[in-house]
């Protein structure tokens, strides 16, 4: 795992961050993540999913995030903010459009956690930038204690892009019980 000693993360740009967070620099990862926390806010907060609250959506969003940095060709043209903003949102049509095949809970039972007036004014306030970055670390640090080795290992590879038959290959296991590894995956995250 790359990790820079004494480097000012605050002062690379998305690219570098991006770049680094590819080679598996987590702080490289949390700085560009607590950059576009609030953009991952703003996109998931034009979604209602039924069974959804924000807060799921946005930790659905973070795992599309984290594919991204993963993924991000940075002679492709296109900026990481661009290519991000693109797969959280495809991350969320996915979303609404599997939801839409289920029955889950009413829209009439869910309670909205934040309005898009209030993270307005959070953004304004240093405090809850300093409590939002820490969520993060938190989040991270939690996401990292609650898979097992297995459960990492076919997310990473998922993360950077591989197919199920290749990480099937590679953990010598059917593309069956790849997809069934990464659904209680994502079970484990929309139950914490």
């Amino acid at each position: 795992m790359l990790i820079l000693s004494k480097t000012n993360y605050g002062a690379l740009n998305d690219n570098t961050l991006a770049a680094l967070s590819k080679k598996g620099d987590e702080k490289a990862f949390e700085e560009i993540t607590i950059r576009y926390i609030k953009l991952l806010y703003s996109i998931a907060d034009k979604y209602n999913i039924d069974g959804y609250e924000t807060q799921d959506i946005v930790q659905e969003g973070l795992l599309a995030f984290l594919i991204a940095t993963k993924t991000f060709d940075e002679n492709s043209g296109a900026s990481f903010k661009n290519y991000a903003s693109k797969c959280a949102k495809n991350r969320f049509v996915d979303l609404a459009k599997s939801d839409a095949k289920k029955s889950t809970v009413p829209k009439s039972r869910i309670v909205p956690i934040d309005t898009v007036e209030d993270r307005k004014d959070d953004a304004q306030n240093i405090e809850d930038y300093v409590l939002e970055r820490e969520y993060l670390k938190t989040l991270i640090q939690h996401m990292d204690s609650m898979l097992s080795s297995d459960e990492k290992k076919v997310f990473n590879m998922y993360a950077q892009g591989y197919s199920y038959k290749e990480i099937g290959d590679e953990i010598k296991t059917s593309p069956k019980k790849v997809d069934n590894i990464l659904q209680k995956i994502k079970r484990k995250f929309r139950n914490k």
